[in-house]
């Protein structure tokens, strides 16, 4: 048998050992990824399943945020997946590899918006989805016919043909919180937003029947495993959430998800998603900046949704779903009063967490090709695409001032009495839950 290694690169940060952001203390540093999901993608999962199907590879997976990789060990076939922040160290490993003998093959988003760069460091490029090409090159690799583009036409592929992922070969360390992607697809269109280039404009749900393979794999890996439902947007569609949502309520599940703030506009959805195991969803509302919010997304939807942030945050949590809130510094209509503003919304509406990140244009998106344009990019070295870094020069504040009032949110926001704040907050929620 030929041996495959599919293999996510790690994300190695700006430089001096600072995985986020450069200008960082130790503690915030830390701080940051203890709050992040971890999670192995659910594409290299699929991808191994293909693999396996031919009967021809032994397939290991490494992904280098669980697993060290052995440098020592020799393979016929290295398949890595790339996004923006992990690109630079795909192409140092492929250099590696092909030295040895190794035939590198690159997917994954970035691979797919920059496929002349990666195609300098790769033998074959895969663009797009890979349900498809990945095995007409897996044909050809065997042949000896390999070649040097594979790609895949935008929203062709019936996510239904899509196996069930191999989430055995998940590391041990990896299995508290498992992947499953029930739909691709969002409607709104976000300008900072890459996936589009994956996996196009259109919504494509599985069928029930698919998706309870994957939980039933899944429980027989980890009984107690929390489910991320990986979906960009899972509510956005009626019809497949709520048929999703009585399948899962079937089983004793604990799940989390990703969905736009309409989730929090209909208490008896967020009940019944309450009922059978959500207990936390990310929300992005980009900014508490309703001037950031206009044309940020092709149907306006978070502009018109601005004024019902606090109503509908409300609603989710106090049904005993936590909401993780997303938000977004350094946008074009951000100045100083920006971070105060941040923390007193996050704050005020008690969000169970918050993600805080960067104005970061990925490759791929139209906030890349405007920022481009205007000459506002610090740099293209990816490795300080963090989203945690600032790589655009802002419009309204400069870089320093940018990262001094990030700073100040992030240890604010995470300080130990507003904490035990939120905490008490959350208390008091459950108890009343429990005195229904």
């Amino acid at each position: 048998m030929k041996r495959l290694l599919l293999l996510v690169p790690k994300c190695e940060g700006p430089y001096r050992q600072k995985k986020w952001n450069e200008c960082w203390p130790d503690d915030v540093e830390s701080l940051v990824t203890q709050n992040i999901w971890r999670l192995v993608t659910p594409g290299v999962l699929v991808l191994s399943k293909l693999a396996e199907e031919t009967g021809i590879y032994d397939v290991q997976l490494v992904d280098e945020e669980f697993q060290k990789l052995d440098l020592t060990q020799k393979y016929d076939l290295v398949a890595m997946y790339t996004v923006t922040p992990n690109a630079n160290r795909a192409y140092e490993l492929a250099e590696y590899y092909k030295m040895q003998g190794t035939y590198v093959v690159f997917g994954g988003v970035h691979a797919t918006v920059c496929p002349n760069e990666a195609g300098k460091y790769a033998d074959t490029i895969l663009i797009g989805e890979a349900e498809h090409i990945w095995p007409m090159f897996l044909k050809d690799f065997q042949m000896n016919v390999a070649g040097k583009i594979y790609s895949q036409p935008l929203g062709e592929v019936d996510i239904n043909s899509s196996p069930v992922p191999s989430f055995h070969l998940l590391p041990v360390n990896a299995r508290k919180l498992i992947p499953i992607q029930t739909a691709r697809g969002c409607p709104h269109g976000c300008k900072f937003c890459n996936l589009r280039s994956l996996y196009g404009k259109q919504y494509r749900a599985k069928k029930i029947e698919s998706i309870e393979k994957e939980i039933e794999v899944v429980k027989q890996i980890n009984p107690h495993a929390v489910i991320y439902f990986t979906d960009d947007n899972l509510f956005c569609n009626r019809a497949h959430a709520e048929t999703l949502m009585q399948k899962v309520s079937e089983y004793n599940l604990t799940w989390y998800a990703n969905t736009d703030i309409s989730f929090g506009s209909d208490l008896e959805k967020i009940k019944m998603a309450y009922k059978c195991g959500c207990r936390q969803v990310l929300i992005g509302f980009e900014s508490v900046n309703p001037a950031n919010l206009k044309g940020l997304d092709e149907s306006s939807f978070k502009s018109q949704s601005f004024s019902y942030y606090k109503e509908y945050i409300k609603n989710i949590q106090s049904c005993g779903i936590g909401v993780v809130g997303s938000f977004i510094l350094g946008l074009d209509e951000d100045d100083e009063d920006v971070f105060d503003k941040t923390i007193e919304f996050i704050l005020d509406t008690k969000l169970y967490g918050a993600s805080v990140t960067l104005n970061t244009p990925y490759p791929g998106t139209m906030s890349f090709e405007a920022m481009n344009y205007e000459n506002r990019i610090l740099t293209y070295n990816w490795n300080r695409y963090t989203i945690f870094n600032p790589v655009i020069i802002p419009k309204k504040m400069t870089v320093e001032q940018l990262n001094e009032g990030y700073l100040r949110v992030l240890r604010t926001i995470n300080s130990p009495e507003n904490i035990k704040d939120k905490v008490n907050y959350f208390k008091e929620i459950m108890r009343n839950k429990k005195n229904d």
